[in-house]
């Protein structure tokens, strides 16, 4: 908490010290005041801020990955294949290990995704309930959430 401080504080300076501050000025004082803490994280005690914000910098770019390429496989399902070809399917995802903020995160992360939707959450906050588009494999399926989304949220939230 206190690196996020000392980040917004320089980034405050920064825009103070502009003759006309922009929101461009806000983003690069943060940007120095990110660099500033990587750079002196050992004095400062600011390691664990930077390794979560890089991985929830590097989750974004994963996320923006599997959200084009899901829009590509839509497309190509909605252009090229038959309905009769597609495979809907209704998925249980377990998600007893992480926590509810991590819950939340994932379950928005597989809806915002096309082709995918949170249908439900259990009660006891360990399975989520998924409708995939075209799932021939629902251990793949699970495998790649695990390895795309699952994975990062955990990146930047542990």
């Amino acid at each position: 908490m206190r690196s996020l401080v000392l980040n917004v504080l320089v980034a405050v300076i920064w825009l103070l010290l502009q003759s006309k501050p922009t929101l461009l000025d806000f983003f690069i004082g943060s940007a120095l005041g990110f660099l500033l803490l990587f750079l002196f994280r050992p004095v400062l005690h600011s390691g664990d801020y930077v390794r979560r914000v890089i991985a929830a910098n590097v989750f974004l770019g994963v996320f923006a990955w599997e959200f084009i390429r899901a829009c590509a496989q839509l497309i190509r399902f909605t252009l090229f294949v038959p309905v009769d070809r597609l495979r809907p399917d209704f998925l249980i995802y377990d998600v007893s290990d992480l926590n509810r903020l991590e819950i939340l995160l994932l379950s928005h992360c597989v809806s915002l995704t096309p082709g995918t939707c949170t249908v439900d959450i259990s009660h006891d906050f360990t399975r989520l309930y998924l409708h995939v588009l075209d799932c021939p494999d629902p251990a793949a399926v699970r495998a790649s959430i695990d390895q795309t989304l699952k994975r990062g949220i955990l990146a930047f939230t542990r």
